[in-house]
């Protein structure tokens, strides 16, 4: 516990001399270390500094903390806080203060009554202008709350904290890094002159101000829907095995991946549109072609490596055509390309797809998170987008097939391949001349289909051994797939070159 003479936590605009001691000692590594969010839990009892602190209001109230692990590699990570006179649940205070009256130190985002205080104290600082002088900058757009503002909590704890706020959704980035979070400029964008109507609008924000500023919040418009499009089509390829509704969930299955072809290639319209500096479609280089295999070579040879130690046959015999994997992939960088590079969502998925009963919207563009804000904002083949999206089909199929076991049927397979079929034919036919002629398209979205299917060995290595050979035995039937594509055209040439000789 830490003593205090009243319930209150600065000194001025600085935490008091003990608090920030024992927090930064004591309390916030224990906290930090039991928080999902929290991307060091590997280590023992993580160093911690607290580097920044905002009060939200002169009058007292939470209080918005940076702090910063010590490590080879700091990490920086969201903290709000603020104190609560009655007991609270364990999992969400941080330490107990003992001063004239028992009160807790609390997570100001896992608390209602603190939560509601920290946004009406943040529009008060912006409505009066003092967030100038308070360090951060929150910003309010058409659409924000303002009457209903009802919380609720969606589940269990992720990356980050979001809860439902009235008729928008707060997004509280816990680990961050200095510069433009992508998804609060997509967000932007898409909201204003992109003009794109299958996203959730922005509506407020929070960031640091300073030259190389934090975003620590947003909120974004809500979508009411039927699940995200990784829950529905599993459920529905569930019933598809059912007799009594097997067309309805194909048909169903069906009308979504041709909805999704068609929201995404507007969506990469839109990113390459030209309206502003940043959003405009650039022509793809032989160094950009270059880089893109450069990079997936290393990680395919990295990941083969790691393979290289598993004992499972079919690692094995992907291990044994290591030169094969690597020789198909350098192959793709000779590709005379005509197509455009982008902005892109860049970790696009089924469980980044809401379903509503006529449509479809795509969320949460932060771009894969163990990337930097640099790489995650760089332009590239709109391909790697769409290739997440066929790779997450293929992995509900192996998902329902692992759920009914003998009871999945033949159906499951030719539903998502004609899922991913129709998906590409949408595509194709609205995204116009962003991914090159049909040749060019294929060759690129086999490139990036090579890159994803080498992230998720790697990533199931690490996470879900069991799901292992999903992605191992799709790597040896893209090759195999290469294969029979050399052998017919030798074939054909063959066939060219008798025709040529004279007959008999």
């Amino acid at each position: 516990m830490i003593a205090l003479e009243e319930p209150t936590l600065l000194d001025g605009r600085e935490l008091l001399p003990e608090i920030r001691r024992r927090l930064e000692q004591e309390y916030l590594p224990a906290y930090l270390a039991r928080r999902r969010w929290f991307a060091a839990k590997h280590r023992d009892r993580p160093e911690v500094r607290i580097t920044h602190v905002f009060p939200t209001s002169e009058a007292g109230g939470p209080v918005l903390m940076i702090v910063q692990t010590g490590s080879d590699r700091p990490q920086i990570y969201f903290l709000p806080v603020g104190v609560k006179e009655k007991a609270v649940e364990p999992g969400v205070f941080i330490c107990k203060l003992l001063g004239s009256r028992d009160v807790y130190l609390v997570d100001a985002l896992e608390d209602d009554e603190l939560l509601q205080e920290l946004v009406l104290n943040l529009e008060r600082a912006a409505d009066n202008g003092s967030e100038i002088d308070l360090g951060f900058r929150f910003t309010r757009y058409a659409g924000f709350p303002t009457t209903n503002r009802t919380i609720k909590r969606l589940g269990a704890e992720q990356s980050n904290t979001s809860v439902r706020f009235g008729n928008s959704i707060l997004k509280a980035y816990r680990k961050l890094e200095p510069g433009i979070q992508p998804e609060l400029e997509l967000g932007r964008f898409l909201s204003g002159a992109g003009q794109y109507k299958n996203t959730p609008k922005v509506v407020g924000s929070l960031e640091t101000r300073g030259p190389d500023p934090l975003t620590l919040c947003l909120f974004q418009q809500l979508i009411e829907n039927d699940g995200n499009a990784w829950e529905v089509i599993c459920d529905l390829l569930q019933r598809a095995c059912s007799r009594s509704s097997s067309v309805d969930a194909r048909s169903r299955i069906i009308e979504i991946a041709g909805c999704l072809g068609d929201r995404t290639a507007k969506l990469h319209n839109s990113l390459g549109s030209g309206t502003e500096i940043e959003f405009s479609a650039e022509l793809i280089t032989a160094a950009d072609t270059r880089k893109w295999v450069h990079d997936i070579c290393i990680s395919a040879t990295r990941v083969l490596d790691q393979l290289a130690e598993h004992s499972s046959p079919l690692c094995r015999r992907l291990v044994a055509r290591r030169e094969d994997v690597i020789s198909e992939i350098r192959g793709l960088s000779t590709l005379c390309v005509q197509g455009r590079k982008i902005r892109l969502h860049g970790d696009l998925h089924l469980g980044q797809v809401l379903v509503t009963p006529d449509d479809v919207f795509i969320i949460d563009f932060e771009g894969e998170p163990l990337r930097t804000f640099e790489q995650r904002r760089a332009k590239s083949s709109p391909m790697k987008d769409v290739a997440g999206l066929l790779r997450s089909l293929d992995y509900a199929r192996a998902a329902t097939q692992k759920s009914l076991g003998r009871a999945a049927n033949a159906d499951v397979v030719s539903i998502v391949e004609e899922a991913k079929s129709t998906l590409w034919e949408r595509y194709r036919a609205r995204s116009g001349g962003l991914a090159g002629d049909t040749e060019e398209a294929r060759a690129l979205l086999r490139m990036f289909t090579y890159e994803k299917i080498f992230y998720e060995v790697e990533y199931e290595l690490a996470n879900r051994p069991e799901w292992l050979e999903l992605p191992v035995g799709d790597a040896i039937d893209l090759l195999n797939e290469n294969d029979t594509v050399l052998r017919n055209e030798e074939r054909r040439s063959v066939n060219s070159s008798d025709q040529l000789l004279p007959s008999k």
